[in-house]
């Protein structure tokens, strides 16, 4: 698969994109969320709560009628989860741990039982990865990088090897990666901006060439944007809100027009 890493772009800012995305003007020194939306009918639910105890009940509420959990964001005094109902027995768990060796230790065990992870979120100090069983994922591995030029160079290293990047997130003063085999991506990409305005114009660009936002992030005051290419691509389109309260009315809203959530990011 052909991977490259882009160089900085000198995009204007585009305020409105085929796929119906949409960028409000708020500042960019402004807290904002960013909600990533794809069009399709699913039915979801979006949850919040202050503690991570609170959270893990809400979890546990979402499974027993049925949810998984699609996302998984801290940000701003809150954790927040979406959750997705699905047709397939996809038998999630997940582990909270405040070390990333908790994980390591976990991951031959979790493994060798057909688990995978799929989701990787830190927040106060806590480390939140969610596992998944019944995926399409046929190997998988990670990357933990003191240096960002480092963690890009073996993302760069894990491309060469056909294994896709999946999720990332900054936690302990290391970037990490986690990555898989058999996601049916064809190609995948990604852009490290320092203002959200200068990533707005390049992924209006990337949907332009037929690449997908498979995630987003915001660490250490970078925007970092996966884009992959794959069968079956829907229209997306996204979202800034200031607030939890507002982003919840855009989701809402969102869904009202047929659009499910698939990614949260956080930032300035």
């Amino acid at each position: 698969m052909g991977r490259i890493l882009l160089g900085i772009l000198g995009f204007a800012l585009l305020l409105t994109s085929v796929l119906t995305a949409r960028e409000y003007n708020y500042p960019s020194s402004h807290y904002k969320y960013i909600s990533l939306y794809e069009k399709e009918v699913q039915a979801q639910h979006m949850e919040s709560a202050m503690g991570l105890e609170d959270f893990q009940k809400l979890i546990r509420k979402q499974w027993d009628q049925g949810y998984d959990i699609t996302d998984i964001k801290y940000g701003n005094g809150k954790w927040i989860g979406v959750f997705t109902k699905t047709s397939h027995d996809s038998q999630q768990t997940y582990v909270v741990t405040p070390r990333w060796s908790g994980v390591n230790n976990l991951l031959n065990e979790y493994w060798a039982k057909g688990y995978y992870m799929t989701h990787i979120e830190h927040g106060l100090a806590e480390w939140i990865v969610v596992f998944e069983k019944n995926t399409s994922y046929t190997n998988q591995s990670y990357e933990r990088r003191k240096t960002l030029d480092s963690f890009v160079d073996a993302v760069e290293a894990r491309w060469k090897e056909n294994y896709d990047l999946i999720d990332l997130e900054y936690g302990q003063g290391r970037w990490t990666g986690i990555f898989a085999e058999n996601t049916g991506y064809k190609a995948q990409t990604m852009s490290i901006r320092s203002r959200w305005s200068e990533m707005a114009a390049v992924i209006q660009d990337h949907w332009k060439r037929g690449y997908l936002i498979t995630d987003i992030e915001h660490t250490l005051g970078k925007w970092m944007c996966v884009f992959s290419k794959f069968e079956g691509q829907k229209a997306q389109g996204f979202e800034t809100s200031p607030t939890v309260e507002a982003l919840e009315k855009v989701f809402n809203e969102r869904q009202k027009r047929g659009y499910k959530l698939i990614d949260l990011s956080e930032g300035w």
